[in-house]
């Protein structure tokens, strides 16, 4: 364990900053983080603060404070180098102080977002990092305006902090400037402008962190050996940075597993859970780091590198969610197959296939008594389902296998995050719609698809998916979106990448599947893609077309 010991540790947590507006308040900001809770008010009283931890990180509260600097995040900083920072906030603060916002900003490379307030100033800045990989809504109220990583609908009508920018507010001009990047974005933002009294456009841009992508169909001067090699690679070094970041404290949060048994037993108030008559002296995992796992490509391959990656005497949770007839869902069914490919390529490693099962009911209480505000602002019936779906496997209640072929009792998973293969469809082609625009334009459409999809993916999944796995206490990871991974992997030519000539399951991330047969991932690199809606079978569980003009409904009326 000694090599962790230099990675500054990440911070996950729940942030609010209210300007000139009531305080406020949101429970949900308190599941994002059980351990520890502070707030202040600075400016007169104008401003107030708030933050709400998850013990991942090192010993640094927030707010915090330095030389006039206040600041609140939610993030991990991934540094190149090692220092003496205990903790990402305490490397963070220091660095806005010495470099300024837009300087910090350009060199951070890991999901953040953050909110700080320069006193001499009289500035409040605020951000997400380029995908939007962390949470960040905010609501006109009152004289002001209300920042924060959960929205409250009794509190006003929530959008998302557009992430193609960085914003700063002048507090004495109550005027919004804004620096945007230096490319053209897919994201509408003229909502979240028009919260504000004649934004201005800064004319001094942002670079983007990431290169841009390779439009080259041949591979040309590129051998593929040594393109698989770098790519496994980078790949792997993204899992390992993130696993250490949350490995080297090794120990369990006493809140996280309070707050998992109080769901557990509590649930529901009707006894609509389907568990409510079961022992409510549950057991736990005792693995520190899981998976959001159907058994696809993505998700095993990442299983697979954080094997390689961390102690051999710490096991990993596997999380599968179905709905409806468990056994039978194609999730579960493939789950279950690279599971046991895992099995044969990872010798010594303990893997719990914790099998997520939700009925009917609970999932139609619990969408409307809880989910459905986590997932808005988004509000479609993709939204929903995706959002069910991720918040019941986040949860991590269900009956575990731990060696192949046995199933134990009902468990939850104490991991503290979890890893999704979420970005490897939008990178490599995996979605029907990239095969689509192949067919029907060829090369051109398909790269105008890939690159409308990188662009747009920090509006349409992400935030939404923090919110709602941040909801149980853990933290969320996105390896394959890691700044350097994707750099390289838009470098490369769209031949190695995808081989629509190919048929379905072959042709779709055809270089993540040649990765998957290298490490000797066989059942799974031969799987076609299932997005989580099919594939855990929500949406066949009920008649949508009734459920979607409920959903749908405009929320601005």
């Amino acid at each position: 364990v000694s090599i962790l010991l230099n990675v500054p540790l990440s911070d996950m947590c729940g942030i609010s900053c209210s300007y000139k507006s009531a305080g406020y308040c949101n429970k949900r900001l308190l599941q994002r983080g059980p351990d520890f809770q502070s707030s202040i008010k600075i400016c007169e009283g104008e401003i107030s603060l708030s933050a709400f931890i998850l013990n991942v990180q090192g010993n640094c509260p927030q707010p915090c404070y330095k030389e006039g600097v206040y600041l609140i995040y939610n993030g991990q900083y991934l540094s190149n180098f090692h220092d003496s920072h205990e903790s990402d906030t305490q490397l963070v603060l220091d660095k806005l102080v010495n470099d300024g916002p837009i300087q910090t900003m350009s060199n951070f490379k890991g999901p953040h977002a953050i909110v700080a307030y320069f006193e001499k100033e009289n500035e409040i800045w605020f951000w997400r990092d380029y995908f939007g990989r962390r949470s960040l809504l905010i609501t006109k109220h009152c004289q002001g305006f209300v920042l924060s990583s959960v929205g409250d609908l009794s509190f006003g009508q929530w959008i998302e902090v557009p992430s193609q920018a960085i914003y700063c507010f002048k507090v004495n001009e109550g005027k919004l400037v804004y620096y945007q990047y230096n490319q053209a974005m897919f994201v509408d933002n003229s909502k979240f402008l028009e919260l504000f009294e004649n934004p201005e456009s800064s004319s001094r841009f942002l670079k983007v962190p990431i290169s841009d992508l390779n439009k080259t169909v041949e591979l040309k001067e590129f051998p593929i050996e040594s393109i698989i090699t770098k790519f496994l690679a980078l790949l792997s070094s993204s899992v390992s940075i993130r696993a250490k970041c949350c490995l080297q404290k090794l120990q369990i949060s006493p809140s996280l597993l309070k707050m998992i048994e109080e769901r557990h037993c509590h649930c529901t108030s009707d006894n609509t859970c389907p568990f409510h008559n079961l022992d409510t002296d549950l057991q736990g995992t005792g693995s520190l780091i899981g998976v959001l796992y159907s058994g696809g490509i993505d998700c095993t391959l990442i299983a697979y590198l954080l094997h390689q990656c961390i102690p051999p005497e710490e096991s990993i949770d596997l999380l599968t969610v179905a709905f409806g007839h468990y056994e039978t869902t194609p999730d579960r069914i493939s789950a279950k197959a690279s599971l046991a490919d895992l099995r044969r390529s990872c010798p010594g490693r303990k893997f719990n296939l914790v099998m997520v099962d939700v009925s009917l009911v609970e999932l139609q209480v619990l969408r409307e008594r809880h989910i459905r505000d986590l997932v808005y602002p988004h509000n479609t019936v993709l939204d929903d389902s995706i959002g069910c779906a991720l918040w019941f496997a986040a949860r991590g209640i269900g009956i575990v296998e731990t060696v192949e072929g046995s199933e134990g009792s009902l468990t939850y998973s104490t991991a503290r995050v979890v890893f999704s293969g979420l970005g490897a469809d939008e990178l490599l082609g995996g979605y029907s719609r990239h095969r689509g625009a192949w067919e029907n334009t060829g090369m051109p459409g398909l790269t105008e698809e890939l690159e409308r999809d990188i662009n747009r993916i920090s509006e349409r999944n992400l935030g939404r998916d923090n919110r709602v796995v941040g909801d149980h206490g853990r933290d969320y990871f996105t390896p394959y979106l890691d700044t350097d991974f994707v750099s390289y992997v838009n470098s490369l030519p769209l031949s190695c990448k995808m081989k629509f000539e190919l048929p379905r399951g072959h042709g779709e991330k055809w270089i993540l599947r040649r990765v998957a047969e290298e490490v000797g991932l066989t059942s799974s690199s031969v799987l076609p893609k299932r997005a989580i809606q099919f594939g855990s079978k929500i949406a066949k569980l009920e008649k949508r077309k009734k459920y979607r003009l409920r959903l749908c409904v405009d929320t601005t009326a």
